[in-house]
């Protein structure tokens, strides 16, 4: 095997486009034509959506889902239609047919052993290694969440495909809410706006469950701040329950977990009272989280600490640890930092910077000074191992708010379109010339 010369892993000299984990593939059939149109219709009435004064709230977030679900459908059908199974199927169907390698491969299994005996025997051999490559390196969740569909909807690619993307548009609602919560609404509009266009969310919605990874994930992190503004107990429980929804979906929502430490850790520094109020928030949280887990274990005998560890070993086993020289590691992290940036879309990783910057310099804003420290430590801790572009899509409010809140700020709308376009641009062109697996 040939490896590029930066040993990156999975990255191969004669196939991939680093540091992206993508396969140059050119596609200019009659599917980019739908997608344009969409595109195109976008660019002219973006702005309607954020200035028009008739444009309420409901109808604001309604149009959003909408729009959420036109661009990433036909954005994936730019790759057309391909050979599945001896039938011709949209290409968004197409990851999920990868039995061996996705979580749709595992819905059988789980029906057949039974929900008890599948959450028991997670991490014993006679489940584990039955079970699909991604699987292998997550907790049970995804899994069950495409097998509860499938008891309502069938087993089917059309029902898991459509299903995947329709939960996560619920992804709008808590970060349009989260901008109008840290900000105002004419941010909250502008962040969706820039949103529903960033390149790696638009791209891996349709075509891979990091998409419904996200939404507890996001969730989330609108509770937090929702409960820092409203100190009310039930919104900590909620925020405990939904991380741990997340855990049983990504072990990436640890990630979330080390923003909420950094916020806090920040918080007694720069805002001491707030600090006791954050200690009393995330004290009911971990509770209720550790409480979801308490009784899952006692209902099922599931073992989340021996399914995360067989997920590291599995994980270590393919990918390596990302520590085996210096080299490698600073390789490594530098390409996942510019995956990422390049992912969530060139042309607004400049305005997010800029943002961060200056309310980090005017005001002493947490909410993206703690991203920026929690993006350093990620990137530079090996726990993942490229396909960050995808991988860590859940970052998206991180990026769109500040973005969004910088920009406003300018209150010029010629930048605003510049931005908004070439995203557009940046977007289409993914698509059309890269092949991205997922």
């Amino acid at each position: 095997m040939v490896y590029v010369p930066i040993h990156l892993g999975v990255l191969k000299a004669n196939r991939h486009v680093p540091p992206l984990y993508a396969v140059l593939q050119i596609n200019l059939g009659f599917w980019l034509f739908p997608a344009i149109v969409i595109l195109t219709l976008f660019l002219l009435f973006w702005d309607n959506l954020i200035n028009h004064p008739k444009v309420s709230t409901v109808t604001f977030l309604a149009i959003s889902i909408s729009l959420f679900l036109f661009i990433s459908i036909s954005v994936a059908m730019i790759d057309g239609y391909k050979m599945i199974d001896g039938q011709w199927l949209p290409a968004f169907f197409e990851p999920y047919n990868r039995l061996s390698l996705e979580y749709y491969g595992d819905v059988p299994l789980l029906d057949e052993v039974g929900l008890y005996h599948f959450l028991k025997n997670y991490s014993q051999p006679d489940i584990f290694q039955n079970l699909s490559g991604h699987t292998q390196t997550h907790p049970p969740g995804g899994v069950i969440f495409l097998w509860a569909f499938s008891k309502i909807f069938g087993y089917n690619l059309i029902s898991a495909s459509l299903i995947s993307i329709l939960f996560t548009s619920i992804v709008i609602i808590p970060i349009y809410l989260l901008a109008k919560e840290l900000y105002s609404e004419k941010v909250g509009r502008l962040s969706i706006i820039l949103f529903l266009v960033m390149p790696n969310f638009v791209i891996f919605t349709s075509t891979s469950m990091d998409g419904p990874f996200s939404v507890f994930l996001i969730l989330s992190i609108y509770l937090f701040f929702k409960s820092i503004s409203v100190p009310k107990k039930r919104i900590a429980i909620c925020l405990g329950l939904c991380l741990s929804f997340g855990m049983l979906m990504t072990y990436s929502t640890a990630v979330i977990g080390l923003y909420f430490i950094v916020f806090v850790s920040l918080s007694f520094i720069f805002n001491r009272q707030q600090f006791h109020s954050l200690i009393k928030i995330l004290s009911i949280s971990l509770f209720f989280f550790a409480t979801f887990y308490v009784f899952l274990f006692l209902a099922t005998n599931f073992d989340p600490f021996g399914a995360l560890w067989a997920s590291i070993k599995k994980d270590e086993a393919g990918m390596g640890t990302g520590y085996e020289t210096v080299g490698r590691y600073l390789n490594l992290s530098i390409a996942n930092l510019l995956a990422f940036l390049i992912g969530v879309g060139v042309p607004l990783t400049i305005p997010w910077f800029n943002g961060t910057v200056k309310s980090i310099q005017l005001s002493r804003d947490l909410f993206p000074l703690s991203y920026l420290v929690t993006l350093v430590i990620i990137t530079f801790s090996t726990l993942y191992t490229m396909e960050v572009e995808r991988i860590w899509i859940f970052m998206a409010p991180f990026i769109v708010i500040p973005a969004a809140k910088y920009l406003h700020s300018r209150s010029n709308i010629s930048d605003l379109r510049w931005i908004i376009s070439l995203m557009v641009l940046q977007l289409l062109l993914f698509e059309v010339m890269l092949y991205t697996y997922w």
